[in-house]
């Protein structure tokens, strides 16, 4: 990866990783995973980042194509960046610009206070599920270990 690219396993827990099977409804499946992201968050922050995950999709999707898609908000009371992921083998409706069913979602709560983080953490989740032979290796993997190793770096 190149060299701007953050390591993203300081963000990553394999308790916050999460298969799903058959093909969940896109607003089911943001619960469930902002479930995970917001775990030990306080109660006032678990509802303002479900909030704005749903206001961010309810103004265009964060489906970026190739089967991937990224819901991200930031809030201002947590310490750390945190990032979920979801991997849906059969694939499930996402709005994606491209059409093509979403496989991977990686859903980010990162610190209001620090954009900068925030927009290379993105940056560096996109380029690394861009990689075609990664992501397929991801919608394979046998557990969160897994899912976690293809991720850091």
């Amino acid at each position: 990866m190149a060299g701007n690219l953050l390591d993203l396993g300081p963000f990553l827990n394999v308790k916050r990783v999460v298969f799903i099977a058959g093909n969940p409804a896109k607003r089911d499946m943001l619960l469930q995973l902002a479930d995970l992201t917001t775990a030990g968050f306080l109660p006032r922050d678990r509802a303002s980042f479900i909030k704005a995950i749903f206001d961010r999709e309810d103004v265009t999707s964060t489906a970026i194509g190739s089967g991937i898609a990224i819901p991200h908000a930031r809030l201002p009371t947590i310490d750390d960046c945190v990032i979920s992921i979801a991997i849906i083998p059969d694939g499930m409706a996402f709005d994606a610009r491209d059409g093509a069913p979403v496989r991977i979602v990686a859903m980010i709560a990162a610190r209001d206070r620090d954009r900068s983080e925030h927009l290379r953490v993105l940056a560096s989740v996109a380029a690394h599920l861009q990689d075609r032979a990664r992501r397929d290796r991801l919608i394979a993997a046998a557990n969160a270990d897994e899912v976690i190793g293809l991720l850091k770096g």
